[in-house]
């Protein structure tokens, strides 16, 4: 390439993008994402863990669903600086400043994770975006996340793992951090693939639960960015009202109709997220 021999620069790294960025403006963001998860995190806490009991899961990792402000500063800096986004777009963008893990067995892998967002949507937390990592080719990491918005429009994550699938994410996360720090510095695509090799040899040894290819990959369109003002953590009528219109939707779209695919309510005792 012209790159290769010389003949043109090669482009800034992308953390060159912040520097018309105050980091006192991104800390200050991070701290209010960190503040506005913490009042809503008891109440999504235990709502999600009777729901996950109730279709064979188990809620893991509970020592982390909460982003610390660090995480969240560095996550409000790659989206800016991977893509472009200005500090607000980025703020609007983060849906795991509270973020769970469930994890449920191979067998009740498929009808406990369509079961536990039935139900999530009976109570007011629609989906914003799926995306099933299990079908994708060569990942660094498999679970099939999904992004919730609670009925007063706050953004919340769920991933949704098997036990195999959790481990390996937890024995993987400094690898992850190296991972998302060399793409921040611009470096080659060799370099970041070379380190994500060792994640992606033993994810792909990890075979998908049954039936999970049938899960698909969903957005919903036109996103509000509800969560991103303070007072969306109120209770405000309007917010309800938008949230009872996209219950109402869901139930007319055959990729999320997930509501009439109930799982049979079952709680494993002795499922280990380990």
């Amino acid at each position: 390439s012209l790159q290769q021999a010389g003949l043109i620069d090669p482009p800034p790294p992308p953390a060159e993008r912040l520097r018309a960025v105050q980091p006192e403006d991104i800390a200050l963001e991070a701290q209010s994402l960190l503040t506005r998860a913490r009042e809503m995190e008891p109440k999504v806490t235990r709502m999600l863990r009777r729901v996950a009991e109730s279709h064979a899961g188990q809620l893991a990792g509970m020592d982390h669903q909460l982003k610390s402000v660090g995480s969240l500063k560095e996550k409000l800096k790659q989206q800016m600086a991977l893509k472009n986004k200005t500090l607000e777009d980025a703020v609007a963008g983060v849906n795991d400043a509270l973020r769970y893990s469930v994890v449920l067995e191979p067998p009740d892998f498929t009808a406990g994770l369509r079961g536990v967002l039935a139900s999530l949507d009976d109570q007011g937390h629609v989906r914003v975006k799926l995306n099933n990592l299990f079908a994708k080719h060569k990942p660094a990491f498999k679970a099939v996340n999904v992004t919730m918005r609670s009925p007063e429009g706050a953004l919340w994550e769920i991933q949704f793992h098997t036990p195999d699938t959790f481990r390996l994410k937890e024995q993987f996360h400094d690898l992850y951090k190296h991972s998302h720090a060399l793409q921040f510095q611009g470096a080659p695509l060799t370099d970041q693939r070379e380190v994500q090799a060792p994640a992606q040899d033993a994810f792909r040894l990890v075979p998908s639960p049954p039936e999970c290819d049938d899960i698909d990959d969903w957005e919903e369109e036109n996103v509000p960015a509800l969560a991103m003002k303070a007072a969306a953590f109120k209770s405000q009528p309007n917010n309800r009202k938008d949230a009872a219109k996209f219950r109402a939707g869901v139930s007319s779209t055959p990729q999320v109709a997930l509501s009439q695919q109930r799982a049979p309510t079952r709680f494993n005792a002795n499922a280990s997220p380990e």
